[in-house]
């Protein structure tokens, strides 16, 4: 069976008199515990670049981060670019001609707002008047081409991204558990580290068919798709980033600590664009591939100094340091003892899921209605932001008509104030909530899953409400950017929901619980933007803002469900029961290591 990481944490705080009583202390206390592997009786002093601290993975997640919203729109602009080679290279389609007016004209119209603005190589200053070049070798991979406007285009570009995200969906779904399964096995940074080399691989892939095009065929990019899906994509990212986060901290720290995973996420969002864009157009020309050679420098820098510079938050008995290998080869022997029923119910991603929906027996049933609400409501959460990213953009250039420069206003605001939200408005709460509680002698009473947990929640869920009602009835675009700084406060919401359900289970299952909370968000992914598109097209015409009603109803269902939680400060968190041999997996218990070296 593969090896069990014990829970490592370092304190300051703490001290050698406290670790002694431990097991006199309740749960919460004894699984806070900076542990080191050695043997019993040996005081081992621990410097800070060896002492696991959320501070040590930030600046890897930040760069992670910042390479994805660098290359979001680039990423759509090749495309574009590499499928109009493809078409224009079959055949000039009909009713296109050079100079050809009609259906070009309007083409043409339509999209000069969305490009409006654009400066030196955007194409539309002398293209658009002129006679366009519609040979395949005069289509700029990366840059936006006026000849590219044909609804053929479109039409392709509309299928490959879809099936590109079912592939990467689906595939993210399975294997988002899985990563998270393996993460309480193996430690956080190695699962990490493989996960963003092969999310890596998949942008080397489309890199280098932008790069080559001529060498390297437009269906690779499925290939690329596959890989981010076997990675996880960014939910996985964030599922092993959190599981660190709360390896490294404490019930009444973990909300903020989150918090900051998620505020970088969305700094992320809202500053790469402005950085992609600053290095798009160095040198005072063109250069879109010069975001990605980048972005792929920060993901490789980040791989590096997961693997050279991040300590582990899990520590590995000796006792059972065997090797990658050998731990393959017990796990394919067991595999082969079993009956085909077994290993196909191992083999099932939902089987992973049931951590979600703990029985009575297991968990409790405070602990099993808790679990179940805060999935819900987790979930909720998300899916109805990730439904309306798209139609937000739709609507607002139908509306209001914005083009690319009132569309990045808008998502930089939205981004910056989730940023704001995440790693100033929460840590601040927190600490006004926890001075009242020391004044009011209540202090010792709130640990776990508390009131101030529900209130952040429920607050945040409002937020979402009053921001999507602000988005439906906004009769200008200033009113509609100031709904979505409100509704920016809901980041609080996803954080704190998902923190609260990681103090509900034991620390050796942490991994597991966010890698199934990750196979939900996964699915919400796929299929609230695709609800959402669906009602956008067919209300369009008549009761546009009706998707945003229908969204912030979803938030008022989340701010219901909230009310089914109840305050769990008993630190309730149940044990897992391995599927193999039946014993319980715990926390190995450890030597503490010095924490004032």
């Amino acid at each position: 069976m593969a090896p069990n990481y014990s829970y490592q944490k370092v304190s300051d705080a703490e001290s050698d008199g406290d670790f002694q009583n431990a097991e006199a202390l309740p749960k919460s206390s004894t699984k806070t515990t900076q542990t080191t592997e050695f043997s019993l009786g040996q005081s081992v002093q621990v410097g800070w670049f060896k002492r696991p601290s959320v501070f040590w993975l930030l600046p890897v997640f930040l760069l992670f981060n910042l390479a994805m919203g660098m290359t979001a729109m680039p990423r759509m602009n090749v495309l574009i670019s590499l499928i109009c080679r493809n078409v224009l290279s079959n055949g000039m389609p009909t009713g296109h001609e050079a100079g050809a007016g009609g259906a070009m004209g309007d083409s043409m119209g339509q999209l000069s707002r969305r490009h409006m603005g654009m400066g030196e190589g955007g194409g539309l200053s002398g293209n658009a008047t002129g006679t366009l070049n519609y040979s395949p070798e005069a289509v700029v991979i990366g840059e936006y081409n006026p000849q590219c406007s044909l609804k053929e285009v479109e039409s392709a570009t509309a299928m490959l991204t879809l099936y590109g995200n079912l592939i990467a969906g689906i595939l993210g779904a399975i294997f988002t558990p899985v990563w998270g399964k393996l993460s309480d096995r193996y430690g956080r940074i190695r699962p990490l580290a493989a996960a963003a080399s092969i999310f890596l691989g998949g942008e080397v892939i489309s890199v280098l068919i932008a790069a080559l095009p001529d060498a390297f065929p437009l269906s690779w990019i499925y290939f690329a798709f596959v890989l981010e899906g076997f990675s996880g994509s960014f939910l996985v990212i964030m599922a092993l980033a959190s599981s660190y986060a709360v390896d490294c901290t404490q019930d009444n720290e973990r909300n903020v600590a989150i918090g900051y995973f998620h505020g970088s996420m969305f700094l992320g969002m809202a500053a790469g664009p402005i950085l992609g864009g600053y290095l798009g157009m160095s040198g005072g020309q063109s250069r879109p591939m010069l975001i990605f050679y980048t972005a792929l420098v920060m993901r490789v820098s980040g791989i590096a100094f997961l693997l050279f510079l991040v300590p582990e938050s899990l520590s590995r008995p000796e006792s059972r340091s065997e090797s990658a290998m050998s731990e393959l080869k017990q796990l394919f022997g067991a595999a082969k003892n079993q009956s085909w029923a077994a290993r196909i119910k191992n083999a099932n991603p939902l089987h992973l899921l049931r951590i979600l929906a703990p029985s009575k027996a297991t968990a409790g049933i405070n602990v099993q209605r808790n679990l179940i609400t805060l999935t819900g409501i987790n979930t909720i959460i998300f899916g109805s932001v990730m439904g309306a990213m798209n139609v937000l953009m739709l609507y607002s250039e139908f509306e209001f008509g914005w083009g690319n420069k009132e569309s990045g206003i808008f998502l930089s605001a939205v981004n910056f104030s989730r940023t704001i939200a995440t790693i100033g408005v929460l840590p601040l709460a927190i600490y006004l909530y926890r001075r009242w509680l020391y004044r009011t002698n209540q202090a010792s009473t709130e640990h776990g899953f508390d009131r101030l947990d529900l209130f952040l929640i429920r607050t945040s869920v409002l937020s979402d409400v009053i921001g999507f009602l602000g988005y439906a009835f906004a009769p200008t675009g200033a009113l509609f950017i100031l709904s979505g700084v409100i509704a920016s406060l809901g980041a609080i919401g996803l954080a704190t929901s998902e923190a609260s359900m990681t103090k509900l289970v034991d620390s050796s299952q942490i991994g597991e619980l966010l890698g199934a909370l990750g196979f939900l968000q996964a699915v919400a992914r796929i299929i609230a933007p695709t609800i959402a598109s669906l009602t956008y097209s067919g209300t369009v015409s008549s009761m546009p803002q009706l998707v945003f009603i229908g969204i912030a109803v979803c938030f008022v269902a989340a701010f219901v469900v909230s009310f089914f939680a109840r305050p769990d400060t008993s630190n309730g968190a149940f044990a897992r029961v391995d599927d193999e041999d039946g014993e319980p997996m715990v926390p190995i218990p450890a030597q503490k290591a010095c924490a004032r070296c």
